[in-house]
């Protein structure tokens, strides 16, 4: 038989052509061309589930795309020895036996045909009308012989394999996602902690630390570094707390010895105007050492249960300022008389200097409202609360800040919530939350 062109390699589903030829000894020899038959808790989670997806996907597409090749490849192979049996008959009996062979059979696919010139043998995948069916044929001069085999039970076998093959990757997908989010439910934990005490002492607790804590080494750095930075801001502001206290206090000496030769001056506006500036500094004095003590928290309150009509005229009184006092209900609450007169009487002076009469008490149920009528509170002490010598507004007047400074740190010594707002109406409102007496 004479030799014809050399084998070619046609895309899947096409004609294949087998890389060998038949020689005129009915043999076969290998050509050249022959080829063998991927509120952070769910954040984490969810990247986790989609790659577990998209690698399940991928291998399942990979898994049953290999597993039909090679099927292919071994029928491929069986239809081809059948084939060379069928050649090796007819070159010996010039004769065709068998169910499923035939010479230039008419269902042939004609692409098949014209691959199969020069004694090549070639096979073809093709669906017919009954069904997937694979062909393999040969040239002998003029005519074709060919070999034929049904192929619905192995597409069967595929499609039974490829909904396996989804229904595993689907569970596992689904396994590894759980997993994931049980995995990244104690790193999201994690995280949250450091951020939590990162938040803490951003509001002022310097103690607030992280602690030993389990998970990356970047994270236990991170942990680690929060902790000494809190620990060098407490130290710093302990050290700056001490020093100004030091100050103060050998402040208070030759102050109250400035007032004390003030008092002796002769009367005249220019020894009053001495003697109000020296009183003026003995208070900023003291109030400076009360902030010291307050922010140092060295002193604590002994609450009990008092009614606060008495207390709240003892605060009114204490200030010689008018104020009217209004009581709805004088509901029992727990606190230390003193504290709560010194809250209440600083903001009645905060209420008179920087405000505008009448100047108002409030009590209901736990519950002390002072207001005036003035232009109220500015923006910034609303949004971030007050701040030593600072009044947060030209309009409020002058004044070192401290008073609204002190309250707020004995409210927070009373476990009282001290609030600052505007009324609708007009006029600075500030709302002293107590907590109530349980057996009240």
């Amino acid at each position: 038989m004479p030799a014809g062109p050399p084998p070619s390699d046609l895309p899947t589903g096409s004609v294949r052509t087998t890389g060998r030829r038949r020689t005129k000894s009915g043999g076969t020899e290998s050509g050249a061309g022959a080829k063998s038959g991927g509120s952070l808790h769910w954040r984490v989670a969810a990247l986790i589930a989609v790659v577990a997806c998209v690698l399940a996907a991928a291998l399942g597409a990979l898994t049953t795309v290999t597993a039909s090749d090679q099927r292919l490849d071994l029928n491929r192979s069986i239809v081809l020895g059948r084939l060379e049996v069928a050649l090796d008959t007819y070159a010996q009996t010039s004769a065709v036996t068998g169910d499923y062979v035939a010479l230039d059979a008419p269902e042939l696919p004609p692409e098949l045909a014209r691959h199969v010139t020069g004694g090549r043998l070639a096979t073809q995948l093709v669906n017919g009308p009954g069904g997937p069916v694979l062909w393999a044929a040969a040239g002998i001069g003029s005519r074709t012989l060919s070999v034929r085999s049904d192929y619905s039970l192995e597409r069967d076998a595929d499609d039974r394999f490829a909904r396996t093959t989804i229904a595993l990757a689907a569970g596992s997908a689904t396994v590894i996602s759980l997993v994931g989010l049980l995995l990244a439910k104690p790193l999201s934990a994690r995280v949250r902690r450091v951020s939590e005490t990162a938040r803490t002492i951003a509001d002022g607790r310097l103690d607030a630390r992280i602690g030993r804590i389990r998970g990356s080494r970047e994270l236990t750095e991170l942990a680690a570094s929060v902790d000494q930075m809190a620990a060098a801001l407490q130290d710093r502001l302990r050290a700056e707390q001490r020093f100004a206290a030091d100050v103060t206090h050998e402040l208070r000496t030759p102050a109250a010895g400035l007032l004390a030769a003030a008092e002796i001056l002769p009367d005249s506006h220019e020894a009053d105007l001495v003697r109000d500036r020296a009183e003026a500094l003995c208070d900023l004095i003291e109030d400076l050492l009360e902030v010291s003590r307050l922010d140092a928290e060295v002193d604590t309150a002994q609450l009990e249960a008092h009614h606060l009509t008495e207390v709240l005229q003892r605060a009114i009184a204490s200030t010689a300022l008018p104020a009217r006092l209004d009581v709805v209900d004088d509901a029992a609450v727990l606190t230390e008389p003193r504290r709560l007169e010194r809250i209440v009487a600083n903001l009645l002076a905060n209420a008179h200097r920087h405000g505008l009469p009448p100047v108002t008490v409030t009590l209901d149920k736990g519950t002390v409202t002072v207001r005036d009528h003035g232009p109220g509170y500015p923006p910034g002490l609303l949004a971030e609360g007050p701040r030593p010598f600072r009044t947060g507004a030209p309009e409020r007047g002058k004044g070192s800040g401290l008073g609204l400074t002190i309250a707020q740190g004995h409210a927070h010594l009373v476990k009282a919530r001290l609030t600052f707002t505007n009324a609708p109406d007009g006029g600075a409102q500030a709302v002293l939350t107590l907590p109530l007496d349980a057996d009240g």
